[in-house]
């Protein structure tokens, strides 16, 4: 048998350990990748050789929204400059791309063509400092994660619109702003909320608890009526002092339903409160429990199953895939339904038994399916940075159980920490 010296040694494991990485999609060679575009921090590339998907691919880099084509690899597209861009959701038809435009003091919801061209704004943040005795009153807003209907006419939103419509008396008189985000919906048609008044009068869809940090990752749920979901952060009995974070679905409607017909003076103008002080219609997806952290959802193109975020331990996190219920968000047929019953409570969790872990990194975030069910985009964190990634997701037919092709893991770019991590990316056809 030939021995070889240690230095050829190492070098040879070396060569090993890079052929192994590139054959099992992780990373990729230097070679695969081509420079697009120069960020902040040096050159963004993308992964034209081994990075394989169909349709396009919209995220953020230093603030700037891009679109990335499945056809055309080697050629980033900038849609936006000279403006600090967030949250970038894609219409149904592809043909609208919403963003928020990010300020000091507030935020921009505004929308535009998908393959770029001037933002229409449909509700500024813009407002004014006022002193009020030994405070400051504040008009200014705060927008957030833009999701669409599927009419391609309506979006949800998160937003402080509400942040003074509050009973002071539930909380012990304490008067002041809240800040914690709530779901709203607006139509593209709509007068552009400019005053306190229209932004106020906005329909309502989720509300939040005060002071737990409000809510967040609101998605449509595909081909199914009038529901939604979202991300809510609470602090939980018997102490009120450890944060649960789970996953909600609330149908649209019934908020602004149970205003229009309670007489109640405070109804039609929401003030969060202590804990159940308010009609709260939303249907927990993931067990309320303390220190438990289940976020981000994004549904299949079919709405049947979410793929979601659950935090491990401080270092950990995973994807996870679970089935979501039919029928705990209303019943037409039962004008005695209520959505915060005991038995439409355990209906509602009885989906997340059955998740299926897909894979775990330090820091994996912000999944989002492809437009035929066949692929995910997420953020996993390697090196100290911030890089999107591609998988194959495959359903059991048997089970219907979704798993992780291991060989398909792929990343997609190689951004220099020029990536902005904190805004989802949008997948179109």
């Amino acid at each position: 048998m030939k021995k070889y010296p240690p230095w050829k040694l190492i070098i040879l494991f070396a060569l090993l350990s890079m052929s192994l990485q590139g054959c099992l999609g992780l990373g990729g060679g230097d070679t695969d990748y081509k420079s697009v575009t120069t960020g902040k921090n040096g050159d963004v590339k993308i992964n034209s050789q081994q990075a394989v998907f169909q349709g396009k691919i919209y995220f953020t880099l230093n603030r700037n929204l891009y679109m990335l084509d499945g056809k055309n690899k080697e050629h980033l597209m900038q849609l936006t400059k000279g403006m600090d861009v967030r949250d970038p959701a894609v219409s149904p038809n592809g043909k609208l791309i919403a963003f928020i435009i990010h300020y000091k003091d507030y935020s921009d919801l505004a929308y535009m063509p998908a393959s770029g061209g001037k933002p229409t704004i449909i509700a500024t943040g813009y407002g004014k400092f006022t002193p009020n005795g030994a405070s400051v009153l504040s008009t200014y807003h705060w927008f957030a994660q833009p999701a669409w209907d599927p009419d391609n006419e309506h979006i949800y939103f998160l937003g402080d619109n509400q942040k003074h419509y509050w009973n002071p008396a539930l909380v012990g008189n304490y008067d002041a702003d809240i800040l914690d985000l709530q779901v709203f919906k607006m139509s593209i048609h709509d007068k552009e909320l400019v005053t306190v008044d229209d932004m106020e009068n906005a329909q309502a869809v989720a509300y939040t608890s005060i002071g737990a940090g409000g809510l967040r990752d609101p998605a449509y749920r595909p081909g199914h009526a009038n529901e939604l979901v979202y991300t809510s952060y609470k602090y939980t009995p018997p102490d009120w002092s450890k944060l649960a974070i789970q996953i909600n679905i609330i149908d649209t409607n019934a908020i602004q339903n149970s205003i229009k017909q309670d007489a109640n003076p405070y109804n039609p103008k929401y003030h969060p409160g202590v804990y159940a002080s308010e009609y709260d219609p939303g249907v927990s997806l993931t067990p309320e429990k303390a220190d438990l952290t289940n976020m981000q959802p994004a549904f299949s193109p079919d709405g049947n199953t979410l793929i979601y975020v659950r935090r491990e331990d401080a270092t950990h996190m995973s994807l996870y895939t679970m089935p979501v219920v039919n029928g705990v968000t209303s019943d037409p047929n039962n004008p005695a339904f209520d959505p915060n019953s005991d038995a439409n409570t355990k209906k509602g969790l009885s989906g997340y038994a059955q998740s299926t872990k897909l894979m775990t990194g330090q820091y994996i975030s912000q999944p989002v399916w492809s437009p035929d069910g066949s692929q995910i985009v997420y953020y996993d964190y390697h090196d100290n940075l911030f890089d999107l990634w591609l998988a194959k997701i495959v359903k059991d037919p048997k089970t219907g159980a979704y798993s992780i092709d291991k060989n398909s893991i792929t990343q997609l770019t190689q951004t220099n920490g020029n990536l902005d991590a904190d805004s989802r990316a949008a997948w179109s056809r």
